[in-house]
């Protein structure tokens, strides 16, 4: 399970990484950047199932379904990767019924308020990213930003040490697109108050 967590982890943090560096005008790592959340999302949902984590395996299954809305928004070959994206579910799909489905009566799936909080939070952010306003984007990474602090307590919790990692840079992520974000309003504050 340890090794789900990690690729989970390393393709998460490659991703939000990947994100962070796209601009106005180029989008491509943005494009690979969700590309890296399907696969970190492929093996997270998995390993948070088997950990019996209810709040963040629907999380999980949000953003995964927001990868796979990015990377066919942001391809430039929707045909190939929907087939690539099919293929690969159905694979998904055949190791879940083999390997999860078989173990699921061993699995407690006891919700716990504070994993329903930060679920709840994550997710909340995650639909005001999509938002046109870049104020609303803003808060967006806010709601990032008080979640991943949660998840980084849970994490440390739970031993569930990469996933913890992962949520500490996305602190960093969450800072660094709220200040990409809100450029010009942080810049007109700081002029303002300068005198």
């Amino acid at each position: 399970m340890i090794i789900l967590e990690a690729f989970g982890a390393v393709f998460s943090i490659l991703g939000a990484y990947l994100m962070a560096l796209s601009s106005k005008n180029d989008t491509r790592p943005l494009y690979i950047g969700f590309i890296c959340f399907f696969i970190a999302n492929l093996a997270l949902l998995t390993f948070f199932t088997l950990s019996g984590k209810v709040p963040v395996i629907i999380q999980m299954i949000l953003f995964f379904i927001t990868a796979i809305i990015g990377i066919y928004k942001l391809s430039k070959n929707k045909k190939r990767d929907s087939k690539i994206i099919a293929l690969v579910l159905s694979i998904f799909i055949v190791l879940q019924i083999q390997i999860v489905l078989p173990n699921m009566k061993n699995i407690d799936f006891t919700v716990l308020p504070i994993d329903l909080i930060a679920s709840f939070i994550a997710i909340t952010g995650s639909f005001l990213l999509s938002s046109h306003n870049h104020v609303v984007r803003g808060y967006a990474f806010i709601c990032f930003f008080v979640a991943d602090v949660i998840f980084v307590y849970i994490g440390y919790t739970n031993m569930f040490y990469f996933f913890m990692v992962q949520s500490a840079f996305y602190l960093y992520t969450s800072i660094k697109g709220y200040r990409s974000t809100m450029k010009e309003e942080i810049n007109t504050f700081f002029n303002k108050n300068k005198g």
